[in-house]
C-alpha cells in the first residue's frame, strides 16, 4: 500500500506522463514513467506480510498507579521473508507502538519492556503489527496479529475507620446476597441430593407428591451500594480518579468487613461482590466521564432494586437539587451519605442524608474518618 510520500510520487508521475505525452516531451514523460514504475515497485517489494505468531507473558492483569510492569512478548515468523514487528499500547495518556527487533525468515524472537501508568484506567497491549516497508518510504504495510490483552489499573484507596450500616428487617429473606443456613424460613423449593432430610416439609411434600424442603436465609444480611457519578464536570477525567478513590475506599472497606457491596455507576453499569473486591474496582477502573449519564435515571433505576442498609453517592460536583433527589431513596435505604469530591461548592444536605466534602480521595478518607460512626 503506498504510503503519504508514494502518493504524492505516484500523482505527480502521473502529471509528468500526462504532460509529456500531450506536449511529445519524452524526457518529461520517461520521468513521470520512472516515478510511477518506482511506487508500482515498492508495493510489489513490500508485498502481503504474513500473520506472524506471537505470545505475551504479563506478571498480573491488575495494577496501581505508578507500579512497573514488565512485559516479555514472544514472536514468531513463519513467512519466507523477514519482518518489522511494534507492539501496540494504549491507554488514558493515548496510544503509543515499541519497536521489536525485526524477525529474519522463520525466526523466533522475544523482547521485553516495561510500562508505568500514571493514572487509573485501562491499558490495552496489542495486538502486535507486523509489516515491512520499502527503503524509499513509498509503500508500507502493517497487520495486526495475535490477541490483545488488557491490564486494569486500579484507582488508589485505603482502608477506611468503618462503613455505617443500618440494619432493615426482611423477614422474607428478598435482600439480595442472604446467606442461606440460618432460623428464618424463606421458601420451600425441591429436594436435592445432599440437603438435610430434618429440613423436608412432608405434608407439602404428600400434596405435591415429590420432595420439598424448607430454605432458610440469614435476615441480618448487609447491603451496601455505592453509586459513583461518572456525569462529565469541570475537572475532567483527573476529578473521576479522585472520585473513584474514595469509592474504592468505600468498597474495599465494606468488602473485608464482610459486607455485601454493590457499585453502580450513573451512566448505568453495575456489580456486586459476590465475586470479591477486584472486579469493582475493575469497573472503576474503566470508568469514564459519560456525557449520556442520567443521574435521575440512575436514581430511579436504584429504587426498583431490592432494598438495603446504605447508599452512597460518591460526586464530583453535586447540586442541591441532586442530593435532594438523592434522599428520596430513604424509603429503600435506612442510611444515605452524599459525597462530594474535588468541587469548591458544597450542596445543602436535606435531612436524612449526610454529606461528606473533599477536595481529593485522600482528604476524603481523612474526613471519613473523623465522621462519628457507630460501625
Amino acid at each position: 500500500m503506498p504510503t503519504g510520500r508514494g502518493w504524492l510520487v505516484a500523482a505527480t508521475g502521473a502529471l509528468l506522463l500526462a504532460a509529456g505525452v500531450v506536449s511529445a516531451y519524452q524526457e518529461l514523460a520517461l520521468l513521470g514513467g520512472l516515478a510511477l514504475a518506482a511506487v508500482l515497485a515498492a508495493v510489489l517489494l513490500v508485498g502481503r506480510p504474513p500473520a506472524v505468531l506471537t505470545e505475551r507473558s504479563l506478571p498480573g492483569r491488575r495494577s496501581a498507579p505508578g507500579a512497573e510492569l514488565r512485559v516479555r512478548l514472544s514472536v514468531r515468523n513463519p513467512g519466507r521473508r523477514g519482518v518489522q514487528v511494534s507492539e501496540r499500547i494504549a491507554g488514558a495518556g493515548g496510544e503509543r507502538a515499541v519497536g521489536l527487533p525485526p524477525l529474519a525468515p522463520h525466526a523466533t524472537g522475544g523482547s521485553g519492556y516495561r510500562i508505568t501508568a500514571a493514572r487509573r484506567g485501562v491499558v490495552e497491549l496489542g495486538p502486535v503489527r507486523a509489516g515491512r516497508s520499502d527503503p524509499f518510504g513509498l509503500a508500507a504495510l502493517h497487520r495486526p496479529c495475535g490477541a490483545a490483552d488488557r491490564i486494569w489499573v486500579h484507582p488508589r484507596w485505603e482502608r477506611l475507620r468503618a462503613v455505617p450500616v443500618g440494619r432493615v428487617a426482611d423477614p422474607d429473606g428478598a435482600v439480595d446476597g442472604a446467606r442461606a443456613g440460618t432460623l428464618t424460613f424463606h421458601t420451600l423449593r425441591d429436594y436435592v441430593p445432599g440437603d438435610d432430610l430434618r429440613h423436608v416439609h412432608w405434608r407439602s411434600s404428600a400434596r405435591l407428591d415429590r420432595l420439598v424442603v424448607r430454605e432458610f436465609v440469614d435476615t441480618s444480611q448487609t447491603r451496601v451500594c455505592v453509586l459513583v457519578d461518572d456525569r462529565p464536570t469541570p475537572g475532567g477525567d483527573a476529578r473521576l480518579d479522585e472520585v473513584a478513590g474514595a469509592a474504592a475506599s468505600i468498597l474495599a472497606t465494606g468488602v473485608h468487613s464482610a459486607l455485601h457491596c454493590e457499585l453502580r455507576l450513573v451512566s448505568g453499569r453495575g456489580r456486586e461482590s459476590t465475586a470479591g473486591l477486584a472486579p469493582l474496582l475493575d469497573l472503576l477502573a474503566e470508568a469514564a466521564p459519560t456525557a449520556g449519564a442520567d443521574l435521575g435515571r440512575a436514581l430511579r433505576l436504584a429504587r426498583t432494586r431490592p432494598a438495603g442498609d446504605t447508599a452512597v453517592l460518591v460526586s464530583g460536583a453535586l447540586s442541591d437539587a441532586d442530593v435532594r433527589l438523592f434522599g428520596q431513596l430513604g424509603v429503600h435505604y435506612a442510611g444515605l451519605l452524599a459525597a462530594v469530591v474535588g468541587a469548591e461548592e458544597r450542596p445543602a444536605a436535606p435531612a436524612g442524608v449526610t454529606l461528606i466534602a473533599a477536595g481529593d480521595a485522600a482528604g476524603f478518607a481523612e474526613r471519613w474518618n473523623e465522621a462519628p460512626w457507630s460501625r
